[in-house]
C-alpha cells in the first residue's frame, strides 16, 4: 500500500513538474482551443439561421443617380417621380390626373380604396371664378403622405340625380400655378417637405403607417395677389379657422393644418377607418419585414421586384389610383353639356 501511494505522489509530482515548466505553451494551446470552439459555434448558428426570403441584389446596385432616373423613367405613367434625398415620391407637373379635375365624388372614392386620409376643400370665389384648394393628409395604402390642389371652375355647379350634386372643378394651365409648399409632421417630428410652382403638391413616404390625427402640415401658399389673399383667408375663418391656425402676409398665407374643419367624406367611418388600416399596417409591416436587410429604398423596391410582384405594384401604387376618378366618367356627359 506503502508502494502504491509513493508511486502516486511521484506521478503526481511529475505532472505537476510538467506543468511548471509547459505554463507558456499550455495557455497557448488553451487560447486556440478556445478559438477554434467560438469559430466552429459561430459557423454552427449561422446555419441554423433561417434563409431571408429576400435574396441579395447587390449584383444589380450601380450608380445611384442612373438607377433614380430608371426608376422615374418605370413610373412617370403613374404620374409620379422618386427624391432620393428625402426618400419620397412626389407628383409631376403634367401627370394623367391634371385632365380629370377634382370634385367631391373623388373625396368619398378614397375611404373604400384603402386612402385613410383627412380632406380639406376650402372654396371661395374670386375673379369671376369659383376656386377650390383643398388639403390632404393620411394613409395612402402602403404609404403616409400628404397633398395641396389647387382647382377653380366658371361653370354652374352639376345636378345630377342619384350621381352628384356640387361643383366640378379643373385643373390650372400652368401659367396658373402657384408657388406652394408644405412640411409634413408626425407626432412633431418632420418626415418631409414639399415646395414648387404647381397645382397639385404631394409628398409620399413608402413603408411608413400613420394615423391621419398623427399627421399635421404647415402649409404656405403664395396666391395671385392680396385681394385672393384675403378672399382665401375668409374661407379659411367660414370653415372655423381660428387666427392661431394661419398667417397672411401680403399674397402669401401661412396654414396650420391639424384637425380638419370641414366635414369628412361620408365613406370616412369607424368601421372602414378600422378595417382598411389594418390592411394598410399589415403590408407595410411585410414589406418592411421583407426588404429588411436593405437600408435604400432603391435596393427594396429592386429586391421586391425579384421576389414578390404583387407587393411591388402594391408599393408603386402612389397617391390616388385611377378607381378613384372612375367617377369623371358618370359626370363626363354632363361635364361636356355645361
Amino acid at each position: 500500500m506503502q508502494a502504491y501511494i509513493n508511486s502516486s505522489l511521484i506521478q503526481a509530482a511529475s505532472v505537476i513538474a510538467f506543468i511548471s515548466q509547459n505554463i507558456v505553451l499550455l495557455i497557448i494551446i488553451g487560447l486556440v482551443l478556445l478559438f477554434l470552439f467560438y469559430i466552429f459555434f459561430r459557423i454552427g448558428r449561422k446555419r441554423k439561421r433561417k434563409k431571408s426570403i429576400i435574396t441579395p441584389v447587390r449584383d444589380v446596385i450601380g450608380n445611384i443617380p442612373e438607377r433614380v432616373q430608371q426608376l422615374n423613367e418605370e413610373i412617370k405613367f403613374l404620374g409620379f417621380a422618386y427624391d432620393p434625398y428625402q426618400d419620397i415620391f412626389y407628383s409631376l407637373l403634367n401627370p394623367w390626373q391634371r385632365k380629370f379635375g377634382y370634385c367631391r365624388l373623388y373625396d368619398e372614392a378614397c375611404a373604400p380604396l384603402s386612402m385613410i386620409i383627412d380632406c380639406e376643400p376650402i372654396t371661395f370665389e374670386y375673379n369671376g371664378r369659383k376656386w377650390l384648394i383643398e388639403f390632404w393628409k393620411g394613409q395612402y395604402g402602403m404609404n403616409t403622405g400628404a397633398e395641396v390642389g389647387i382647382y377653380y371652375t366658371t361653370g354652374p355647379s352639376l345636378n345630377i340625380p342619384g350621381i352628384f350634386s356640387g361643383t366640378f372643378y379643373y385643373c390650372p394651365k400652368d401659367n396658373e400655378c402657384i408657388n406652394m409648399s408644405f412640411a409634413l409632421k408626425k407626432n412633431g417630428n418632420l418626415l418631409f417637405t414639399r415646395s414648387g410652382l404647381h397645382w397639385w403638391l404631394t409628398g409620399f413616404r413608402l413603408g411608413e403607417f400613420s394615423k391621419p390625427s398623427e399627421l399635421s402640415m404647415e402649409i404656405v401658399l403664395e396666391l395671385y395677389d392680396r385681394k385672393m389673399a384675403l378672399t382665401f383667408v375668409e374661407a379659411l375663418k367660414r370653415e372655423g379657422y381660428t387666427e392661431d391656425e394661419y398667417r397672411i402676409y401680403a399674397n402669401k398665407v401661412m396654414v396650420m393644418y391639424d384637425k380638419p374643419h370641414t366635414k369628412q367624406p361620408m365613406t370616412r367611418t369607424i368601421f372602414t377607418d378600422y378595417i382598411m388600416q389594418r390592411n394598410n399596417e399589415s403590408l407595410c409591416n411585410t414589406y418592411n419585414y421583407l426588404t429588411r436587410s436593405y437600408t435604400d429604398t432603391l435596393d427594396k423596391l429592386e429586391a421586391l421586384r425579384q421576389e414578390n410582384s404583387f407587393l411591388y405594384n402594391k408599393a408603386l401604387s402612389l397617391g390616388k389610383p385611377k378607381e378613384v376618378f372612375d367617377a369623371f366618367n358618370r359626370i363626363k356627359d354632363y361635364l361636356d353639356k355645361k
